[in-house]
Order: C-alpha cells, then structure tokens, then sequence
C-alpha cells in the first residue's frame, strides 16, 4: 500500500511502444523481422528513429497530402511563402562567377527556376533530399537526379562526426548496394566535391543521420480531424432520415387491423393527408447529429495541428473567429517559422549552386578567387569564387512598400535634424541610416534616394525593383552595380 506522504505517480508522456517506435529509448527495441528484443545495431549513435518507424511516416505523409485537404494545406502553405510569389533566385557580384551560375540554373535539365515548388514540397513531405549530381569532367557541367530516400540504407561518417556525412548507401533490387560521396569541401584543393546533395532539415538531435517528414508530429492528430469531420457528416446524412412513430391504443390486434386498413406500413406520400381517430398517434422520430459536439472537437484539433504545423489556425481555417489584431499578433511567430524554414531551403539550394561554381573553377573556367565589391562603400576585394553566389526567395510576410518608403523618409528627416543640432555627427547618422535601411527593408543600401526630400514613390520603385528576381541577380563591374540581368 503506497504511503499517504508519497504522492502518487503522475501519468507517463509516452508509452513503452511510443518510445521504442520513435527511437526515443536510443535503441531499436524489438526486431520486427524475428521478433528479438533490445538489440540494436552496431555502431549506432543517438537515438535514431527506426527505419519501419520512418517509412511509415513517408507513406502517411504523402497519403495524408494527396487525400486530406488539412495536411495539403499545411503543405501548400509553407512551399507559397517560402518559395512561392517572385519565386527563387540567385544574386552575383561578380560577371564571370554570374555567368557560371546562370548556366546552371537555367540549364533545362536542371530548370532549378522552375521546380522549386515541388522540390520543397517533396522535402517536407519525405524529409530527406538526395540529388545525385552528374559532372562533366572536363566542361565543369552539373546536373543532378533525384534519388528516392527510401532506398537508402545507411549514411557513413567522416571519423563517426555526425555532421559530416560521407557516403549514402543505397540498397538496390538486385540485392547490390550503390554509395555516393557525400558532396563537401575538399580540405586539399579547397572546392566542393562529391558525387551527391544530402539534405537532412528535420532531425531531432544533433547527432541523428536521418531526418523525418515535416508532417510526422501531425500526421495523427491530421487522421483525428478527419474522422470527427467524417463522422459528423455521416450523421447529418443519417438525420436527414425521418422515421414515424405511430402509437395505436389497444393490443397487438389493434395494430394488425390498423396496418391492414392502412395498406401497409409504407410512409405517407409527402402532400397527402392521413386521417385517424383519436386512439392513433403520429410523431415524427429524427437522429441527433450532435453537430455541437462535433465542431467543437473538430476545432479543438485543428488548433493542436495548426499549432504542431507552426501556422496559427487562421491561416488554415475558421477566420472568422478572428479579428484583424489577432490575427497580426499571430503572424509575427507563424512569420518567424516560416522564415526558419525558407532560410534552411535557401541555404540548401546555396550549396548547390556553389558546387556547380567550385566544379566549374576545377574544370579552369573560373579562376580560385575573384574581384568583388561591398555594393555600400564600393571597396573591392578578393573572395573565392563559389562565394561570390547566394541565392535568395520571396519575403516571407509582404512588406507595404510605399509604408517603408514613408518610415524611411521619416528616419532620415530625423537624423538630419540630429546632425543640425550636433547630436551626431554625419558619418554617424550614415552610418546609422544605412543599417536601418538593410535592417527594414532587406536590400542593400543605395544612397542614390536617401536624401529627406526624396519621392516616396520612387523609393517604393526602387524597393520593388531590388527584391525582384530579374533584377536581384546583380553583377558587380568596377565597383558599379550591373542590373541588366
């Protein structure tokens, strides 16, 4: 018998199987092959989630898009914002390293323009990316496939780091397996090689291998609001039904003889009239829906998913519940989420691209470094020449130009009161006018409109014009920016 001063033990977060399932435990637990128990395999680090465990949650994952509008949603809507509207693009400062860069990206074998909807889609719906990249050894050329990651059965380690793979294994049906080295800078010649793109945004720990689709922490809950819905419509449709109750005074006789005067026991013919006397009663019987109930549960999981999503539920549905504050307050974390997420991708596809440079400086069309310039003091400077290339997406959360153009006009009239007045110097208030500007409105800082009497207009122009992608790819030429792209 437990001691009334011993409390009594709470409820525990997740069940024996749960841990096992999810490799929480940091072992495979039970062999689902021969049915051994508490083995796991050598070598092993962390607590990796099991690879029956991972399979299942791809073959939800791309279930629950194609067949449940909720999860297609949450999908949908983080491919829009991070790469959808002006789209992906890529910026350089530099002609040559530009026009490297451009090869490869309009490449219609590549098309890197014009697949970045579904290639993120893809990603967050497997969890895992890997491109098998293809190069020309003497052009410099690069392209790459796609390789389902559902056939890779192990990822190798340089001197068992976790973050830095080697290889990825790949089991084929022939029972052979192919490896290809993990794409990366060579510490020897300074480049990136390889012979794959090994993307992994979803892992848990620092020391996983593996990633997990976007969508696994809701891929049960997503099942739940299906079924509440379902549920609910499957009895509306039974409430739509109506059953008479007739009661008839007397016994089982009384009844026989009214069914028989009746010609059946068949429902009255919607317009006619039934005539009884008064020792027959009528009454209309119907089914509850218990719609109540329902919505209210329906909406209570919708918030648990929208949340596990990291949207806030009036991106996904229900927006009339929610007033034009609240759902301003609630952009600015769904905003931060989204943006983590684009910055990952953006980052990815960042490499990619510096690898094709890297291929292209060792096939000798591109040399090691090359000349840039800061676009804000127009100082030159050598940098190698992958670096020279970063690629960029769409705003997340779209920015009211012509407000920005007003609050900008607005800092510089103060800060050119502040230098009036001796508070600060000129460089200072520059200094200080240009990091709010970048900070503000994300593009780089041209003093050519920063003058207090400027056109807010033209400032809204020259905002537009910078963050578009025609004109966001821009090549530096002796210190002068070239946007002719």
């Amino acid at each position: 018998m437990r001691s009334i001063f011993v409390p009594p033990r709470r409820a525990v977060e997740a069940t024996p199987a749960q841990l096992v399932a999810s490799g929480a435990s940091g072992g495979y637990g039970t062999d689902p092959v021969d049915g051994d128990y508490g083995w796991r395999r050598a070598g092993t680090a962390g607590r990796e989630v099991p690879y029956w465990t991972q399979e299942r949650a791809r073959q939800y994952s791309v279930a629950a898009y194609r067949t449940n509008p909720m999860a297609r949603a949450v999908i949908d809507t983080y491919t829009a914002f991070c790469v959808g509207d002006k789209g992906v693009t890529f910026q350089a400062n530099n002609p040559a390293v530009r026009g490297v860069v451009e090869e490869f990206w309009s490449d219609p074998r590549n098309n890197l323009a014009g697949i970045q909807e579904i290639f993120l889609r893809d990603q967050l719906i497997m969890g895992e990316t890997l491109l098998e990249l293809m190069r020309g050894q003497t052009s410099g050329v690069v392209r790459y496939s796609p390789v389902d990651t559902t056939g890779v059965t192990d990822v190798t380690l340089v001197a068992g780091n976790p973050l830095w793979p080697d290889e990825v294994v790949i089991g084929l049906a022939d029972g052979t397996e192919k490896r290809l080295k993990v794409a990366a800078v060579d510490d020897g010649t300074g480049l990136r090689d390889g012979a794959a793109q090994w993307w992994t945004p979803f892992k848990t720990l620092i020391t996983d291998r593996r990633s997990m689709p976007f969508m696994m922490p809701i891929l049960d809950w997503l099942d739940s609001y299906d079924n509440v819905l379902s549920n609910l419509i499957d009895r509306t449709a039974l409430g739509r039904y109506l059953v008479w109750d007739v009661t008839v005074s007397g016994g089982q006789t009384e009844v026989d003889e009214f069914i028989a005067a009746r010609g059946g026991t068949h429902v009255p013919r919607s317009g006619s009239v039934e005539v009884h006397n008064e020792s027959v009663t009528w009454e209309a019987k119907t089914a509850n829906t218990g719609s109540y109930e329902d919505t209210n549960a329906a909406r209570n999981v919708l918030t648990l998913v929208s949340a596990g999503a990291g949207l806030a539920k009036t991106w996904l549905a229900e927006p009339e519940d929610a007033n034009r504050a609240t759902s301003l307050t609630m952009a600015e974390p769904v905003r931060r989420r989204v943006q983590g997420v684009q910055r990952q991708w953006l980052g990815y596809q960042t490499e990619l691209t510096r690898y094709a440079v890297d291929r292209a400086v060792a096939a000798r069309r591109l040399p090691r470094t090359v000349q840039a310039s800061d676009p804000r003091t127009g100082e030159t400077y050598q940098i190698p020449a992958a670096m020279a290339v970063t690629v960029t997406g769409p705003e997340v959360a779209a920015a009211d130009a012509e407000l920005t153009a007003n609050v900008l006009l607005n800092l510089s009239t103060g800060l050119e009161k502040l230098v009036a007045s001796g508070v600060l110097t000129r460089e200072a208030a520059g200094v200080a006018a240009r990091k709010a500007w970048e900070d503000f409105v994300g593009v780089p800082y041209s003093a050519d409109l920063g003058t207090p009497d400027a056109n807010p207009g033209d400032i809204a122009t020259a905002v537009d014009d910078a963050k578009s992608p025609k004109l966001g790819r821009l090549a530096v030429v002796g210190g002068a920016a070239n946007d002719d792209a």
